[in-house]
């Protein structure tokens, strides 16, 4: 199929404002009577309140209220309500908000803030799930089993399990029963910081007509709605949640974060807004971090390399709350068996309650971690059983005919695996590997990886499209541009459908959920899918409704009309026809009659038959798949340990490429945030609960010097039946395979099976060590 402006580059529309500096941020809002806010957290991850004096404080010049969380009486949470605004009777975590103080500017806040004392009674700490799960743990949360839940989740009373979810397909007893080979480790994937350039901030105001207002730097602006309104008791109507420009976002503004405490206090102050910008360590450790998931995986295969069982556990440290984190679980289990078919499952995921911030989404949502497991034991395996690691993979990849753990059928309009593997295959492997020299030890090694949305049942993206008196189109979604560039794809997309070119289309530059159109969160990677679905749907509801005007101007049945973006024509006599300006407010007559509709439509799309698990754990939670397939060349200098990538090479079914160059900047900037995690990255706690480097001067990431010296990107095209002319997501999926694709070349290169992150040079370097030693 030929198109004009699907699979072409054009210009970012915000692309101007943002470099100019003209874009607005949450930071930038300033109204008169702005009140700021300066939040006290404990010095312990675990104790009890004794007491706080807040008297100093509250004389200090400029405060206005100092606010604790003495009395609060409510807790939030939109799948457990785990969860308060500010620390009540005891402190679960470093970041946790204790106290507030509330003034005319924030310096006289911070100052303030210094003058309350708390005084604390210790209790145990906890920062990783095994130790939180011993049978001599103290409970971070007694009353657990009286948190509201929805169905089928949530916390088990008298221990620190906040979540549950088991998947059974088959039977995995007698699965490892027919295997002739098995292997089995366990992984790590250590606390992470999304980390985006602009750090959280909000400003609430309730107002004296009883209604409540929020700007934030969140993707999640209804669900910040519907939450606060139900929080105060007043309609969703009366709550309203503007989303200015969002510096990045990578996962952790997908969910109400620090919104209800800027609420909390701001409901001390009616009348007046408050506006609370988290400093850079306050980003790390008081809003959400990601990861912290050990998995536990057994695989078993017959000699010709067919798979036949496969065990997991996932142990995922969700942190202080789980309310945000037990997706992350649950989206790592049920995705742990990978690109792979095993007809015989057991997983099982397990988030618990330790004394670190709480767990939310990072680009990728569990997806990277369980499947770093799956693929380092394939390659184990392929040893074990003396094939290729490319012939093990292609028996037993999932495809048409083919069942997930999940038990969804997969057909070819799924997505093809095997030619992402062998587009990467020809990439990295197809010339010799160079030999161990007097510096270096050379490796290469290769993943597979796919992803599902992890959504929800109800999720939609909905869409309000507008003709102008001119033929012109304006656009306002509910989804949030985090850089992602889906303003982009929205123009593109509208474009090819109404047959205009995209600079006559104007897409919104901010949410309000007074004016805009529903959606639940800009989470999954499925605004493409979805959003572009709504705005597909909406561009076809428009020419229709073009066409049902034109009918009564030309005088002829609605199926003789075609559409060219400019006319609406008659089909057997195309000089028959009426400008789309024209018809753009209804069509008026030569004596001023109008008649026919304004043309301003609406859309929505959800993913078809989107279920929850069934009591087996499976179901129509997939739907979407985007499959691909990563490799890498690496070296390791002898003398330093470090590692240096040569070559990265991805590929993904996409299904249908939108924006080639924006595709790429995607793939490409994934593949650096996984490579920091692979090498660098690591958000580090001390025994005593404490973050040791929640800074970016001691938070390693990678940077433009440890990028690839190459990197080879290439797309499959196989049409999917959801998305918009055949697209899939791919937002995360280029996180995905990196730490396999890594960690399988280190063992290329020296011959030592690595099961953790982040492999730095000092890691890298004992282990070599160690190897030479014997260990």
């Amino acid at each position: 199929m030929d198109f004009k402006y699907i699979g072409k580059n054009i210009e970012r529309p915000d692309a101007v404002k943002k470099v100019t500096g003209k874009s607005q941020f949450v930071d930038d809002i300033k109204f008169p009577g702005l009140l700021h806010a300066a939040i006290l957290t404990p010095e312990r991850a675990h104790a009890r309140i004794v007491s706080i004096d807040t008297k100093d404080a509250g004389s200090s010049e400029g405060v206005v209220r100092v606010v604790t969380g003495k009395g609060c009486g409510f807790r939030f949470g939109d799948n457990v309500k785990d969860r308060t605004p500010m620390a009540v009777d005891k402190v679960l975590y470093t970041g946790e908000p204790v106290a507030a103080v509330i003034a005319r500017n924030p310096h006289q806040a911070k100052q303030a803030l210094k003058k309350i004392k708390v005084e604390y009674e210790p209790l145990p700490v906890y920062t990783d799930a095994l130790d939180a799960l011993k049978k001599d743990a103290v409970l971070l949360h007694e009353n657990s089993g009286e948190y509201w839940h929805l169905p089928g989740i949530g916390p088990v009373a008298g221990t620190n399990i906040a979540d549950r979810y088991t998947l059974k397909k088959g039977d995995v007893l007698k699965g490892f029963e027919e295997a002739d080979e098995t292997v089995e480790g366990e992984f790590i994937y250590p606390f992470g910081s999304c980390a985006a350039i602009e750090p959280h901030g909000a400003v609430a105001w309730f107002h004296e007509d009883n209604t409540i207002e929020v700007w934030s730097s969140s993707i999640c602006p209804f669900v910040i709605r519907e939450d606060l309104a139900h929080t105060y008791n007043v309609p969703v109507s009366d709550v309203r949640v503007h989303i200015p420009e969002v510096g990045g976002c990578f996962g952790y503004k997908s969910d109400v974060t620090i919104e209800q405490t800027v609420a909390y206090l701001a409901s001390f102050v009616p009348g007046h807004p408050v506006k609370w910008i988290l400093s850079r360590k306050e980003d790390f450790i008081s809003s959400l971090i990601g990861h912290g998931i050990r998995t536990r995986m057994k695989i078993g295969a017959k000699k010709d390399g067919r798979l036949t069982a496969i065990k997991a556990e996932v142990y995922h440290s969700t942190g202080a709350f789980v309310d945000t984190g037990l997706h992350v679980m649950r989206g790592s289990t049920h995705n742990s068996t990978g690109t792979y078919e095993f007809p015989n499952c057991l997983l099982e995921g397990y988030s618990v309650y330790t004394n670190t911030p709480p767990i939310g989404a990072f680009r990728g949502y569990g997806h990277q971690e369980s499947q770093f497991a799956v693929e380092r034991l394939m390659d184990i395996l392929a040893r074990k059983l003396g094939m290729s690691p490319f012939e093990l993979r292609d028996k037993n990849y999932l495809g048409p005919g083919k069942k997930t753990a999940l038990g969804e059928n997969l057909w070819e309009t799924n997505g093809d695996v095997k030619k992402c593997a062998d587009i990467v295959r020809k990439a990295v492997f197809s010339s010799k590997k160079p030999k161990e020299d007097k510096e270096y030890y050379y490796g290469r090694g290769f993943s597979a990886s796919m992803k599902s949305p992890k959504g929800a049942p109800f999720s939609s993206k909905g869409c309000y499209l507008k003709f102008n008196v001119d033929g012109s189109v304006s656009i306002n979604m509910g989804g949030a541009e985090v850089g992602q560039g889906l303003r982009t794809v929205v123009r593109q997309i509208a474009a090819e459908t109404l047959k205009i070119a995209p600079e006559r289309i104007r897409v919104y530059t901010e949410i309000d959920t007074q004016f805009s159109p529903w959606e639940w969160q800009t989470i999954g990677s499925m605004f493409t899918i979805q959003g572009g679905k709504a705005v597909y749907r909406a561009a076809i509801r428009a020419i229709e409704k073009l066409k049902q005007t034109a009918s009564c101007v030309l005088k002829c049945d609605i199926d003789m009309l075609e559409y060219d973006g400019d006319y609406v024509f008659l089909r057997s006599d195309p000089s028959v026809r009426v400008p789309v300006p024209s018809l753009a407010r209804g069509y008026m007559t030569d004596d001023g009659i109008t008649i026919g509709e304004v043309v301003q439509t609406t859309a929505d799309a959800r993913l078809p038959r989107y279920s929850n698990p069934d009591a087996n754990g499976q179901g129509s939670m997939g739907v979407t798949y985007t499959f691909g397939a990563q490799a890498c060349e690496l070296r390791i200098e002898k003398k330093t340990g470090r590692i240096i990538i040569d070559h990265f090479a991805s590929s993904f079914d996409v299904g249908r490429v939108i924006n080639p160059r924006q595709i790429r900047g995607q793939v490409v900037g994934g593949v650096m945030i996984a490579l920091g995690a692979s090498l660098y990255e690591e958000l580090r706690f001390s025994g005593d609960g404490k973050a040791l480097n929640p800074v970016f001067s001691k938070y390693r990431f990678a940077n433009l010097k440890d990028a690839p010296l190459r990197q080879t990107v290439e797309f499959v095209e196989t049409p999917g039946e959801i998305g918009p002319y055949g697209a899939r997501g791919i937002g995360e999926h280029p996180l995905i395979g990196v730490a396999p694709a890594v960690l399988n070349a280190i063992y290329d290169a020296v011959g030592i099976d690595l099961y953790s992150i982040p492999v730095t040079p000092e890691k890298m370097l004992k282990a070599i060590e160690e190897k030479g030693k014997g260990k």
